[in-house]
């Protein structure tokens, strides 16, 4: 029992630290570059909310802070065009249930699996 104790409390060795930390700063990167753009062309409305920013020049960093002059009349004119057209799959459809099937899964596997 005490040696599980001691092994539970030592620290990682140096090189996997900086290994894990350097795995986390590429998958961020490959996120920001890859992952999100093209994401962008699979999400519901996100190329409207994009041309929108684009067109009216928006600092899209800042974009949900009140204090610039166009997230206003953006976030009117975005919330308007959501609110005018719906998806043509809403509700209870199979990507819909699927996902969160797929969600309960990996969530049952993490709790199963990953050590305690």
């Amino acid at each position: 029992m005490e040696s599980t104790k001691a092994n539970e409390n030592k620290p990682m060795p140096r090189a996997k630290a900086w290994g894990i930390l350097g795995l986390t700063f590429f998958t961020l990167w490959l996120f920001a570059v890859a992952v999100g753009p093209w994401l962008q062309h699979h999400i519901y409305s996100m190329d409207d909310i994009v041309q929108v920013i684009e067109e009216n020049n928006i600092d899209s960093g800042a974009y949900y802070y009140t204090e610039i002059k166009g997230a206003y009349s953006g976030e009117k004119y975005l919330r308007q065009s959501l609110e005018m057209s719906s998806p043509d799959e809403s509700g209870l459809t199979l990507p819909f249930i699927s996902g969160i099937v797929t969600c309960l899964v990996m969530l049952f596997l993490g709790f199963r699996y990953l050590p305690e």
